[in-house]
This record gives structure tokens, sequence and C-alpha cells, in this order.
């Protein structure tokens, strides 16, 4: 695979003559990719339909003005994906995915697909009659351990806190919290990778959460030690009804898991830090030599198609645009940016906005499949000064098909 970053062109955040009309800002929004078929044009009035799977998009934003290299989507200008073959958009196989230490790559620890590599995303939840719905919430055990981006020691004492997402990606009412603990019997280990090499292993602290409300959105935040831990903040998070532990845990299981507390229903959610010394090191890796400025953050995540999977050659954007914006390597043991990446994500379907202002950030992806130009997805989140905010897409979620 090609390893390649690129540093998107800033544009201008004019506003066109469409979105000065209120009632057509509050009617579809602004800097949307499609309209019904009959009309032949964007939501913003400037060029003809040329995404698919965007029509449900009714965010209001400042309408970009995108570049020739660049096509509109959900108020983000995103790099038009490229036409060859060797470049289409596809779903990645565990098999794909490389090994360390005799670690098997997994669909639920990997979002990799155990049966094919190089399959057509499954992008069936941007059709109507596949839209992804929630039901009446009920009161879940959320539970996992705390995973380390890249270099770090154990992670222990991290703390976990639950939030209802607000208006416009803001920080809700808080539904819980926990701190993560090495010393569970619950705990796990993972290698340590440098250059490719097993150095040694670090231990990931277990948690659990009770009375977190199911099929509904939520904010996610992860922070520890501010000497040796950076905060992530994790968007797009939703305990779905389908995706609920309802049987009681296995006979074998660790002891806390087979605590009363946990019989169910449960929601597994493994959380993630990342070092301040990564912190430094991924901003000089990717060609930001000043780092990430004094009020400003970080967006980064990855590109998942309707079943979870990452996604490989998805072209990804933010609005407002970043300083840098990097694509990463096919390790998922030692993630780094590669400096000159332009084809889209890599195996790993990861990317990062490096230097983004705070307040409020739109995310979108776009894909090429079949030979036609499809919608990744899209989310609306906040970034936060001195942190990392976490949005990996996972196409339409139940808030953004319901009217």
């Amino acid at each position: 695979m090609r390893n390649q970053l690129r540093s998107t062109p800033r544009f201008d955040h004019r506003l066109t003559g469409a979105c000065l009309s209120t009632a057509l800002l509050l009617a579809v929004g602004c800097g949307g990719g499609s309209t019904p078929a009959d009309a032949g044009m964007n939501t913003d009035g400037s060029v003809a339909d040329l995404v698919q799977g965007d029509e449900t998009f009714t965010g209001m934003c400042t309408a970009p003005r995108c570049s020739s290299a660049q096509t509109e989507s959900a108020c983000n200008c995103i790099p038009t994906p490229r036409t060859e073959t060797d470049f289409t958009t596809n779903r990645v196989g565990c098999a794909q995915l490389t090994t360390s230490g005799g670690v098997t790559r997994t669909p639920t620890d990997d979002f990799c697909d155990a049966s094919a590599n190089d399959g057509a995303p499954d992008l069936s939840c941007f059709d109507p009659a596949g839209y992804v719905t929630a039901e009446a919430s009920e009161m879940v055990t959320v539970y996992g351990v705390v995973d380390v981006f890249g270099n770090g020691g154990d992670a222990d004492n991290i703390t976990i806190e639950i939030y209802e997402e607000g208006a416009d990606g803001n920080l809700g009412p808080l539904l819980g919290s926990a701190s993560a603990s090495t010393g569970d019997p619950c705990a796990e280990s993972e290698n340590e990778v440098e250059s490719d090499m097993v150095t040694g292993t670090r231990q990931l602290g277990f948690y659990f959460i009770e009375g977190i409300p199911s099929d509904t959105p939520l904010i996610i935040k992860q922070s520890g030690a501010p000497d040796f831990w950076k905060t992530i903040y994790s968007y797009n998070q939703m305990a779905l009804h389908t995706e609920l532990e309802r049987d009681p845990p296995a006979t074998d299981a660790c002891a806390t898991m087979s605590d009363p507390a946990l019989a169910g229903p449960r929601w597994r959610y493994r959380a993630r830090i990342l070092s301040t010394s990564d912190w430094t090191s991924i901003p000089l890796t990717a060609g930001l030599v000043s780092g990430i400025r004094s009020g400003s953050g970080v967006v980064a995540g990855e590109v998942h198609d309707c079943t979870d999977t990452r996604i490989e050659f998805a072209q990804v954007a933010t609005n407002p645009e970043p300083e840098v914006f990097a694509y990463f390597n096919d390790n998922p043991d030692n993630p780094l940016p590669v400096a000159s990446r332009t084809e889209g994500t890599s195996l790993l379907g990861l990317y990062a906005a490096l230097d983004i202002p705070e307040g409020p950030v739109d995310v979108a992806a776009l894909g090429r499949v079949d030979g036609e130009m499809v919608s990744l997805g899209w989310y609306r989140a906040h970034v936060f000064s001195g942190a990392v905010t976490s949005i990996s897409l996972r196409g339409l979620r139940p808030q953004q098909t319901t009217p």
C-alpha cells in the first residue's frame, strides 16, 4: 500500500448567495452535496449533485468554496477520490493487518473483515431501507479496557467519563464515570512496538460504569495524569440495542465480569488514551514543526462502513481546516503519519487533522465505489484546546436520519 500524507489547502469560508437566505438555511442547511434527484443542484446552489448518499445532510454551516481538486459534501471541501481502480474504496480484511507477537487480528478489536480482503464497503445504512434506528432507551453497563494509541506506559488510573451529547457537539449532562485499574482481574496486556519490533508489554486498565442509557448519543472522555497523558473526547458513540450483550458472562470470565452487576445488559467500549510524547511527536512526523498551538486541538479518527469495518482509500476533510492533515501507515501496533500520502486512508482507516482552533468542527468523508463518488458519512463535534477530538465515521447514525 502507498504510504503518503497530504497538507490540505485552506479554503475561503465566504457565504454563497443561497446561504444568505435564512429560510434555506433552516430548511436544508448549507454546503450539502445532494438534493432530490430532480433538482440537479447542491443545497448551496453551486454545482450539480456529484455525491451519492449525503441527501439527508441538513447541517447549518458557512458554505466552503472548494478548489477544482475538491468536492463539496456535508459542509466540507473533500479531496476528490481518485478514479484509478487501484484506489477504489474498499473494506479491510483482518488478514491484511500486520501481526506482532502472535497477535490475531479480529473484527471485535481491529474493526476488520474476518472473511475477505478488499471487498466493497457496506453502505446499506445510507439507504432509507437500511437506516440504523434507535429504540427506547434502557440502562446498561459500559465496560472495557483502556488501550494506548501508539506509545506510552501502562494505562492505569485513567478516568472514563460518559456524557450525553449536547447541541453542536457540546458536552451535555455527565451520566457516569469510573477509573480504570491495571490491578483489576479483567485488565489486559498488549505489545509495545518500536521499528516493527516487539520491545515489551504494557498493562491496560479495566473499568465499568453502570446506569448509562442505550440508544442515546454519547461523548466519552478519557483522561489521565497530565504529565503523561492527553485527554481524548470520543464522539459518535452510542450503545445501540443491536450491540448490547444480554447473556450472562461466560463461566470462565474474569472475576469482575462475573459480578452480578455485569450480568446484562452490557455494552463493550474499548477506551483510548494518548501519551504526551505522541502528542508532540506525531505532529512533527506529519510536518507540523511548530506543534499544536495554545487554544487549538486535534481531530482524529477512523472511517468505517455500516458494519463498523475499516475502510481503505477514503478521503476525509474537516471544516474548519487544520494546519496539517495526515493519513497514517498500515501498522496497527505502531500507527504513524506518513509524509505525502494523498490517496486517502490506509488499512487502518485512520486520519488526523492537526491544529484546529477550539470550537465546533464538521468532519466528512468520500469514497469511490463502482466508479461512483459516494458519501462515507459526516459528523459535527467540538474541538477542545490541548486535547484530541476522536470522530470515527460509521455510516449514517440514528440521530442523522430521524426527522
